[in-house]
């Protein structure tokens, strides 16, 4: 729908707009407005005009279109050129499985994923601190981690000041698996694509302890441009080829049948919504690349605004299948009882878990579709499923027209083009 901007904010939008593109917005004033109240347009935005060919009334004007997709196309572009000079981070060798010293048999490694899709200069404190508390809640709650009290009990001169009642119960009492933090980086946000701004939260993580790791889009938005040879400055680089040969979003969309798209839809339009779709636009499929961390047993990606109260041992055990020296005992796992939940079969191989995000419903009832929640996933790595996600992007079949999403029934939810959305696709549905 159509906008209404003060004029100062349109201003500065003019300002930071790419060279050659003007705002597509229409420049009208609006009320005055007092530090902490919302300002009230003085006329409400003008209707939208919708034909018989139309499917959905939040379709924007062409020049608001054009900008979006030349916005688009140039961010694709960008991302696409970081890799003519850089690879993908290899996962770097995990410990021992055998405690040197005791010759101990020690647990697995959980991989701990995040990831960093941008970097604006003026939200990096609150990132990092946001981090640094996941990090520590982690650590907190994995093996090798001794509580404050317990380290005090231990203490061969403890101080006469302690008090147990003091220190909390919860929240940190070690656990029975390992772990690794990571990051997956965007191009957007890497040093190396920018030295000062866009590159410091990369470089802060890696001082509080993750390992950065910078990833391709699974596939790119966009076809990427044909160079030869002399256009690449390592002769010995050959991802950009690879990269270029994986095709691109929507590429292999069926022409006929229930999945094709509509006459009247123009060709760029999924990748123009997928773009800017839910938090993070098309980065934020960086996600999927918690399957491809295959040096694990298990990958568990969560947000930067989440943390751990206690140890998740009980999913690990189940995961792995450590529940049960039979396979047929039932664990003592608890599961949400939600509209949308299925009862687990604990005899067969858990590949996943989830929850669901039943805030995010736009027309809640019990047949309405619900998205998964995107700052929490625990899986088993596996590189056929990552390529199954690329065959998914690659057909690109996600209804438009009127808007039912992925195979045509997972849609209608924040974030429904992305991460929350193609999650439940998979595996409801392919």
């Amino acid at each position: 729908p159509p906008f209404q901007l003060s004029q100062s904010h349109a201003k500065n939008m003019e300002q930071e707009m790419p060279q050659g593109l003007k705002p597509p917005f229409p420049m009208e004033k609006t009320a005055p407005s007092f530090e902490g109240q919302k300002q009230i347009p003085t006329k409400p935005p003008s209707p939208i005009s919708r034909d018989a060919t139309s499917s959905s009334s939040y379709s924007p004007t062409q020049i608001t279109r054009l900008w979006r997709l030349q916005q688009a196309k140039a961010d694709s572009v960008m991302n696409s050129n970081f890799w003519k000079t850089n690879i993908p981070d290899p996962i770097p060798p995990l410990p021992p499985d055998v405690d040197p010293k005791t010759g101990e048999k020690l647990p697995p490694v959980i991989a701990y994923v995040t990831t960093l899709t941008k970097c604006l200069p003026a939200s990096v404190k609150s990132m990092v601190d946001g981090a640094a508390v996941l990090l520590h809640s982690i650590r907190r709650n994995s093996y090798g981690w001794i509580p404050i009290n317990e380290q005090i009990k231990m203490d061969s001169s403890p101080s006469q000041n302690f008090d147990p009642g003091a220190w909390p119960n919860y929240g940190g009492k070690g656990g029975r698996y390992r772990f690794r933090a990571y990051v997956i980086i965007d191009p957007e946000a890497s040093s190396k694509h920018n030295e000062k701004d866009s590159g410091e939260c990369a470089r802060v993580l890696q001082k509080l302890g993750y390992t950065v790791l910078h990833r391709p889009p699974l596939v790119p938005l966009f076809e990427v441009e044909n160079v030869t040879e002399a256009e690449i400055p390592d002769p010995n680089n050959s991802f950009y080829e690879e990269l270029r040969k994986s095709g691109y979003v929507g590429e292999q969309r069926p022409k006929e049948g229930p999945m094709a798209r509509s006459p009247q839809e123009n060709p760029n339009r999924l990748r123009r919504f997928l773009h800017t779709n839910g938090c993070c636009g098309y980065a934020e499929l960086l996600k999927l690349h918690v399957f491809g961390m295959t040096a694990h047993k298990l990958a568990v990606h969560l947000d930067f605004d989440s943390l751990l109260l206690r140890p998740m041992d009980d999913l690990f055990d189940v995961m792995l299948g450590k529940h049960s020296s039979d396979g047929k005992s039932v664990p003592n796992l608890p599961i949400a009882k939600g509209p949308k939940t299925k009862k687990p079969d604990f005899s067969k191989p858990i590949h996943a878990a989830f929850t669901r995000d039943y805030n995010s419903v736009k027309d809640p009832n019990p047949d309405a579709p619900v998205g998964i929640q995107g700052g929490f996933l625990v899986v088993k790595p596996s590189l056929e499923v990552l390529d199954r996600f690329k065959t998914i992007l690659r057909r690109g079949e996600f209804l438009l027209d009127p808007r039912k999403g992925w195979g045509g029934k997972f849609g209608g939810f924040y974030g429904d083009m992305t991460f929350q959305g193609i999650l439940p696709y998979y595996y409801e549905m392919v």
